[in-house]
């Protein structure tokens, strides 16, 4: 098989939403193994299939990234069909619109539990896999420019992000004299329907449109467009790669401008 990842397995949690999706047929195209992970199975499987009807390699796994008995099942069955998993993409993630006030602690907890726990858990079965096989391999998440902010309606989710780019700086050290990069990529303002959905609530509290609340946003971006999901899995593929193999510890923006630091 042709292409920067060869035979490569490629494990990407959340990989039947917008993002992972984009991030798993990117990844297809370059000669990977692609196992599709989501808690909607179905349409995890939907993707793998358009996948492999384009004569590329993926398979569909269920999986709660919060829950560490289903990722670790998870992992070892991939492996046990597929062989070990050398890279991985922690791109499982939810986000709500709730003000600081009305942010109730099972909300909390449940963000933190996906967007950063099921971050842990993946990162660490998989290096522990590649440990064992005393092998190299790279690993990159999802974060977000609201990590390096506040957000004053997901207050949850900018923590969550936030603690993503932290523990992406913790493991590369951790995993860095076992030959594993671990990084993390903070998109802006995506075309998503996880963004449509979310000004479709913040709409509602403003008093607009949805399409007006997305189009406020989106004029705040420098490059003067939204920002596509394949905007991201470029960068992601970089990152993954033998071409981005000196880069570890790191959290790239890709957010057209909105975001410097």
């Amino acid at each position: 098989m042709s292409g920067r990842f060869g035979d490569a397995v490629v494990l990407v949690t959340g990989g039947a939403g917008g993002i992972g999706a984009a991030v798993a047929r990117n990844l297809a195209r370059d000669g990977a193994h692609v196992a599709v992970a989501d808690r909607d199975l179905s349409r995890a499987e939907r993707i793998a299939s358009e996948i492999a009807t384009s004569g590329e390699r993926a398979s569909a796994h269920w999986l709660d990234v919060s829950d560490a008995a289903s990722v670790r099942d998870t992992v070892g069955d991939i492996r046990a069909r597929f062989g070990l998993i050398t890279h991985a993409v922690a791109a499982a993630g939810i986000i709500a619109t709730r003000s600081f006030l009305d942010l109730t602690d099972e909300e909390w907890d449940r963000t933190l539990a996906v967007n950063l726990r099921g971050t842990f858990l993946t990162f660490q079965a998989i290096a522990r896999q590649l440990v064992d096989a005393s092998r190299g391999g790279s690993l990159v998440a999802i974060s977000s420019v609201a990590g390096r902010g506040g957000r004053p309606s997901a207050s949850d989710y900018a923590a969550s992000k936030a603690g993503v780019i932290s523990l992406v700086r913790s493991a590369a050290l951790a995993l860095a004299a076992n030959g594993i990069t671990v990084n993390a990529v903070c998109p802006g303002i995506v075309d998503t329907d996880m963004t449509r959905a979310i000004h479709a609530e913040r709409a509602i509290l403003a008093g607009v449109t949805a399409e007006e609340s997305l189009a406020r946003l989106a004029a705040t971006i420098p490059l003067g467009r939204m920002e596509t999901a394949d905007d991201v899995a470029h960068a992601v593929a970089f990152l993954l790669s033998s071409e981005g193999s000196y880069i570890t510890g790191q959290a790239l923006n890709v957010c057209g401008g909105l975001e410097f630091d």
